[in-house]
């Protein structure tokens, strides 16, 4: 895909992961600057974020942070950006992020990275756009996931670019053949913020496995990661539906992209029942962002 010229990298803010996926953030940074594309990321000075911007602008790359006013001096925004945009709600980062590019990338990171991931999957799904999702599967981070989506109902691989080095996104970004969609503009895209986020106790219980059902269930995890919201989460796991979730949920803990105390933000059980009495009970958890998250900016 010749035409590609703008490209929105997801990727973890943890400041803690291993020096690996650093190194790795650095070199895609300096890969797409060196190839003359332009960088859209969410504006962050912390973890991979970081590294992959500075290394970018070091390299003399285009690079574009997007980021909530709201959030804008909870979550501290990198210097020296070539342009910096602010915008209201995270739902607004989100979508301002994935109309600007012509194809998004997403290196190893914690539910921020999987949500934004599972958006682009989803939207694909529904025949909203013809962009590619380029999953990197640095240190084989998203062995659990992978078979996970692919054997959902509703999953479609057309949107789906599956790579295991830094050096294989761009040819396979060349081989990439878009999907067909519907001629009619779609403006409208869905998203699942303002469901979660409303005043309600009510318990968020996701009972199918489903790519649509996914994306709602990460979405509300990393929002109460975010403190947006208190409600109890919780995965229904009959007969294991949700096992490649839960694994990859423990792996982003073990490589800490999310913090281990994040594993309490939701519960799981193979019974209604047991999962309904979990969920009267389950602790509504305070994560220090600044410091169990984020940690001090990474060097390149």
């Amino acid at each position: 895909m010749n035409t590609i010229q703008t490209l929105t990298v997801y990727l973890g803010s943890s400041g803690h992961a291993r020096p690996v996926f650093g190194q790795s953030a650095a070199a895609l940074g300096r890969l797409i600057a060196e190839s003359k594309k332009n960088l859209i990321y969410g504006g962050m000075d912390a973890g991979l974020m970081g590294v992959l911007a500075a290394s970018a602008l070091k390299a003399g790359g285009h690079v574009t942070g997007i980021i909530p006013r709201n959030l804008k001096d909870s979550e501290r925004i990198l210097g020296g950006l070539t342009e910096t945009i602010l915008v209201e709600e995270l739902s607004d980062r989100k979508k301002k992020m994935f109309l600007m590019a012509d194809a998004i990338i997403a290196l190893p990171g914690g539910f921020g990275t999987l949500d934004e991931s599972l958006e682009v999957l989803y939207w694909g799904a529904k025949k909203l756009h013809a962009k590619p999702l380029v999953l990197v599967n640095i240190e084989k981070y998203w062995d659990d996931i992978i078979p996970y989506l692919q054997n959902l109902p509703d999953f479609d691989p057309a949107y789906l670019i599956i790579v295991q080095t830094l050096e294989d996104i761009f040819p396979a970004l060349e081989r990439w053949a878009a999907p067909t969609i519907p001629a009619t503009t779609q403006s409208h895209f869905p998203h699942f913020e303002d469901e979660i986020m409303r005043k309600t106790q009510e318990p968020i219980i996701i009972d199918i496995a489903s790519l649509e059902n996914t994306y709602f269930a990460v979405c509300a995890m990393g929002l109460k990661q975010l403190h947006k919201t208190q409600r109890a989460i919780g995965l229904l796991n009959t007969n294991g539906q949700f096992n490649g979730l839960i694994d990859w949920l423990n792996r982003a803990a073990a490589e800490t992209f999310i913090t281990p105390s994040c594993l309490k933000l939701f519960d799981v059980a193979m019974e209604k029942d047991a999962l309904q009495e979990m969920l009267t009970h389950q602790e509504y958890i305070k994560i220090d962002l600044h410091h169990t998250k984020w940690g001090a900016p990474e060097p390149i």
